[in-house]
């Protein structure tokens, strides 16, 4: 009688976990986003295509030296992505010439 009245107990203890619903995460307000691209077309030009302008650049003219062994596509969308991320941008994509960022309005 015992056996049965502890495993009634267990079985209703393991219901009611069961049933109560799980906080693991609070529910976050949904943010808005604002996303900005940055495409590299040549062997030093970057276009940013930001939400409420539209830049090219020239790195050779406003920015650092390329490195002499560096690849140029590489270089120059890693030097965007830096000065991006000091803007708050956070890189959220890229392919081979471009790189989607976001960052919260």
């Amino acid at each position: 009688m015992k056996k049965l009245l502890v495993i009634t107990a267990c079985l209703a203890l393991v219901l009611l976990c069961n049933i109560h619903p799980s906080t693991a995460q609070e529910k976050s307000t949904p943010t808005k986003y604002e996303y900005a691209i940055v495409k590299w077309d040549g062997p030093d030009r970057l276009y940013y295509n930001l939400p409420d302008k539209f830049e090219m650049t020239h790195i050779s003219k406003n920015g650092p030296k390329i490195p002499g062994e560096a690849q140029e596509e590489e270089w120059c969308l890693a030097y965007a992505a830096n000065k991006m991320a000091g803007d708050g941008w956070e890189s959220i994509n890229l392919n081979s010439r471009r790189i989607l960022f976001r960052r919260a309005k």
